[in-house]
C-alpha cells in the first residue's frame, strides 16, 4: 500500500508540474488560427471587391463616373482566310558557266543590270582558239585548192576524152573504107594493117581519158570530204571562239559577280546569275483538311510581316494532284505579279489565302477582355439616374464568341449585333453596370445631402 500510495502521489506532482507547459502551446494555436481567419477574410473580401471592380460607396458619395471612348458597330465584310509562310522564287533563274576554261579579260555588266539575251557578259583570253581557228581556215584554203586542181583535171580528162572519141569514130570508118578498097583489090592489105593499127592505138587513148576521168572524180570525192570535214572543224573553233565571249541566254537582272578580271575559270565556276523577277511563285503547303476549299483562281494576299498591308494581290495557279504521305498537305503554288521589283527571289513573305468573303460584324481588338478562354464586351446602354432623374449611360459585360482575326480587328460570331455601340478603352476600370461618360466630356460626380 505504501509504494501505491507513493507512486499516486508522485503522478500527480508531475501532472501539476506538466500542466502549465501543455496549456500555452494550445493557446498558442488558438492566436494562430484567429489571425489567419482574421487576415483570410481580408484577402478574399478584397479579391472579391477586385474582381468586381464595385467602388464601395460611401453615404455621401455616388459610385464614380468611367471617361471611354465608344465605337458602333457596323456590318463590314469579312473575309475567312488561313496565313501561310514561304519563300519567293523567281520562275527563271540561270547560273551561267562558262562554256570553256581560260582567262577573264573583260566583264561588260555590274550586278543589278537588266540584261537581253545575246548580250555579252563576260569575255575570256581567246588567243589559243583563234589560232586553231586560223588553221582550221588555212586547211579550208589548201583542201579547196585541191579540189578545184582535181576539177581541172577532171575537165582536161574529159576533153581528151571527146577528142579520142573523135578520133576513135574518125579511125573507125577509115577502117570501113579501107577494108572495102582491099576487098575490091584497089588497096593492099598493109594499108588495111594500118589502118587496124590507128583504131587501136584511138581505142586505148580513148580508155585511158576514160580511166583519167574517173581518177579527177574519185580525187574530187577525197577533196570535198577533206573540204566538210576541214569546215566542220572551223565551225567548231568559230563554236569555241564564241564561248570565250560569255551572253546573256535570257532577259533578267544580273546577280553577284563572284569573280574578277583576271581570274582564270574552269567549266564548273559560276561566273553569276540572271534572274527574271517579273512573276515570282510562292509554294504553300495547305493541309489536308483545307484541301475541299481550295481551287485555282483563289486570290492571295502577300505580306512581308505580321498585320502589315498586303504588297501584292496574286492568285492560286497550282494544285498538286497529290498529298504528302508524311505530312498530310497538298502543294500549291501562287504566282504574284512584280511589275514594280519590290519583290525578291529567296524573299521571306507570309501569304494570306483569301477562301471567302462574306458579311459580319468586326469589333476592335481593343475592345475585348478576356477572363480565362472566354471573351469579353462591354456594351455601352442608356440608364436613367434615379436620384437627379438624368439620362446616364452604363456598360453591360457581356460573353462573344469570336471567329477570324484580321488585322487589329475580330470576326464576332455571336454575342453582339450591328447598331450596338461598344467600349474600346478604359477597359481595366469597368465592371458590369458601371457608369460611364466620353472621354471628351468631364465625368459628373453627384453628392447626396
Amino acid at each position: 500500500m505504501k509504494y501505491s500510495q507513493l507512486a499516486n502521489s508522485i503522478q500527480e506532482n508531475e501532472e501539476k508540474i506538466q500542466s502549465p507547459s501543455t496549456k500555452q502551446p494550445k493557446l498558442k494555436w488558438f492566436w494562430l488560427f484567429l489571425i489567419l481567419a482574421i487576415f483570410g477574410g481580408g484577402s478574399v473580401g478584397w479579391l472579391w471587391l477586385k474582381q468586381n471592380n464595385a467602388p464601395m460607396a460611401t453615404e455621401n458619395q455616388s459610385a464614380p463616373v468611367f471617361p471611354v471612348r465608344l465605337q458602333q458597330l457596323e456590318v463590314s465584310t469579312v473575309r475567312n482566310s488561313s496565313e501561310f509562310v514561304g519563300v519567293l522564287e523567281a520562275q527563271q533563274r540561270v547560273s551561267l558557266q562558262p562554256e570553256t576554261e581560260g582567262r577573264i579579260v573583260e566583264i561588260l555588266v555590274s550586278s543589278g543590270d537588266r540584261v537581253n539575251p545575246g548580250q555579252p557578259l563576260v569575255r575570256l583570253r581567246p588567243d589559243k582558239n583563234r589560232a586553231q581557228l586560223n588553221s582550221a581556215i588555212a586547211r579550208i584554203n589548201s583542201l579547196q585548192a585541191a579540189l578545184n586542181q582535181a576539177e581541172s583535171e577532171l575537165r582536161t580528162a574529159e576533153a581528151e576524152k571527146s577528142r579520142e572519141i573523135a578520133e576513135l569514130e574518125l579511125q573507125e570508118e577509115e577502117f570501113k573504107r579501107t577494108s572495102f578498097l582491099v576487098s575490091e583489090g584497089a588497096q593492099s592489105t598493109q594499108a588495111l594493117d594500118r589502118v587496124k593499127r590507128d583504131r587501136q592505138s584511138a581505142l586505148a587513148t580513148l580508155k585511158a581519158a576514160e580511166k583519167r576521168i574517173k581518177a579527177a572524180e574519185a580525187a574530187i570525192d577525197v577533196a570535198n570530204a577533206d573540204l566538210r570535214q576541214a569546215e566542220a572543224d572551223a565551225d567548231l573553233e568559230r563554236e569555241n571562239l564564241r564561248d570565250t565571249e560569255v551572253v546573256a541566254p535570257v532577259n533578267g537582272i544580273i546577280g553577284d559577280i563572284p569573280v574578277k578580271i583576271g581570274d582564270y575559270v574552269e567549266t564548273s565556276d559560276t561566273l553569276t546569275t540572271i534572274t527574271q523577277n517579273q512573276t515570282l511563285e510562292l509554294r504553300l503547303a495547305v493541309p489536308i483538311e483545307q484541301t475541299p476549299k481550295l481551287r485555282m483562281g483563289l486570290p492571295v494576299e502577300l505580306r512581308t510581316s505580321p498585320g502589315g498591308d498586303p504588297l501584292v494581290l496574286g492568285k492560286i495557279s497550282f494544285i498538286s494532284p497529290r498529298v504528302d504521305s508524311a505530312s498530310q498537305v497538298v502543294l500549291a503554288k501562287a504566282s504574284f505579279p512584280n511589275p514594280q521589283g519590290k519583290l525578291r527571289d529567296r524573299q521571306f513573305v507570309r501569304a494570306r489565302i483569301i477562301w471567302e468573303e462574306v458579311s459580319g460584324v468586326l469589333v476592335p481588338a481593343s475592345a475585348i477582355t478576356r477572363l480565362g478562354n472566354q471573351a469579353f464586351v462591354f456594351v455601352a446602354q442608356n440608364s436613367s439616374n434615379t436620384e437627379s432623374g438624368e439620362a446616364q449611360q452604363i456598360v453591360e459585360q457581356r460573353p462573344v464568341q469570336l471567329g477570324s482575326i484580321e488585322g487589329n480587328y475580330y470576326h464576332v460570331l455571336d454575342g453582339v449585333e450591328q447598331g450596338e455601340t461598344l467600349v474600346t478603352s478604359g477597359l481595366l476600370n469597368l465592371y458590369d453596370g458601371a457608369a460611364i461618360t466620353l472621354e471628351s466630356a468631364t465625368p459628373s460626380t453627384e453628392t447626396s445631402q
